[in-house]
């Protein structure tokens, strides 16, 4: 599944929504917006899926794979 600027922007927005509400601790809601901004960009990263084209090479006697990851994001 490919990044989604339109659920990530909606993600955010929300979590602005919800710390406009706060009035009594501003620092708090700092706090809660940079969390809740932070976990939503990480999901949607973690809906992120490499396709895997080539580029990489096992050795012959075995060992580390080495080269350049040629891949597409879906």
């Amino acid at each position: 599944m490919a990044l989604n600027q339109e659920r990530l922007k909606n993600r955010i927005t929300s979590v602005m929504d919800k710390c406009q509400q706060e009035t009594e601790n501003p620092n708090e809601s700092k706090m809660k917006f940079a969390d809740e901004l932070a976990q939503a960009i990480i999901e949607e990263i973690q809906q992120m899926q490499l396709v895997y084209n080539g580029g990489l090479l096992a050795p012959s006697g075995g060992g580390p794979v080495g080269g350049i990851l040629n891949c597409s994001v879906l």
